[in-house]
């Protein structure tokens, strides 16, 4: 990982996820990308001008010198990026500096005491789940950094949390962390035990042998079981796969899910969008075919 990018709006949580954004860039000897997205600047706070560019041009630097401000008590040897930018759209705009600074994971606070609906799908979050092409880490306002050493990875057991997991493995690959891959159900699910053994044997035969154990958990409320687990182990990261749903029943089973497990925690919450990653594996298919051509 070469870049982080953290967005921030001055907010305290925003402060905390600077903290977890400033210690992985030191420990991922990575370039660190603050972002600062404004709007509509105060006309008065700067020198009297007509000219509606001038007024940007002035708001965009004041808004980079908050951004050092807060960067420079830290002594640290992270390389630094410092960008302020005016858009109505806080998405649009983060997703115009993924595109031009291509960083290998978001970095953004959430309030400590929420839905995970307000977290995965609400407002801002929401839409960068959605949209971004790298990973997003939400850190609570609450959160106190600690190294990833154990993961927790929510899975359907399907094909597509394959590259997710692989690509975690990555990102997380400094901190060398042992990973528990759950998937919680009820007691009437159909084949749980040999799905997850089919499961097992595929990461083991795309991925390797790495530090990942699985479990399944079965409870006849599943919504309270998980919050039970991570409340009763101790984790550091917790990691979901944003899927794309077809079925009726299958996206009203998960809507309901993310709407009823409530995030009172403080595990950072790391989301990658099964849509995204999809694409970059066709595009690492297509890549192979024309290497081998060329070969």
């Amino acid at each position: 990982m070469k870049k982080i990018l953290y967005a921030t709006d001055f907010s305290k949580n925003a402060e905390n996820a600077f903290k977890f954004a400033l210690k992985m860039a030191e420990k991922s000897q990575a370039e660190l990308i603050m972002l600062h997205v404004f709007n509509d600047p105060t006309v008065w706070t700067y020198p009297y001008t007509k000219d509606p560019f001038e007024i940007k041009r002035q708001a965009s630097r004041a808004w980079k010198k908050s951004l050092q401000e807060l960067f420079e008590p830290y002594k640290t040897n992270v390389n630094v990026k410092y960008v302020a930018l005016e858009n109505p759209s806080v998405v649009k705009a983060i997703l115009s500096v993924i595109k031009k600074y291509d960083p290998g994971l978001i970095i953004t606070g959430i309030k400590g005491k929420s839905k995970i609906k307000e977290v995965i799908m609400g407002s801002t979050t929401k839409a960068l789940v959605q949209q971004s092409p790298v990973p997003v880490l939400a850190i609570p306002e609450n959160a106190v950094y600690r190294d990833f050493k154990n993961v927790l990875y929510t899975s359907d057991y399907q094909e597509s949390d394959i590259q997710a997991i692989e690509q975690l493995i990555d990102l997380v690959h400094d901190y060398d962390p042992a990973i528990k891959a759950i998937h919680v159900s009820t007691y009437n699910e159909f084949l749980g035990d040999q799905k997850m053994e089919w499961f097992k044997d595929l990461v083991n035969d795309k991925i390797g042998d790495k530090k990942i154990s699985f479990e399944l958990l079965l409870a006849d409320n599943i919504f309270k079981k998980l919050n039970d687990y991570m409340s009763e182990n101790k984790f550091d990261l917790l990691v979901m796969l944003e899927k794309e749903r077809f079925g009726i029943i299958d996206k009203w089973f998960h809507d309901d899910l993310v709407s009823k497990m409530e995030f009172r925690t403080s595990i950072p919450l790391l989301s990658y969008n099964e849509q995204y990653l999809r694409v970059m594996d066709q595009e690492d298919v297509k890549t192979g075919r024309r290497m081998e051509q060329e070969y």
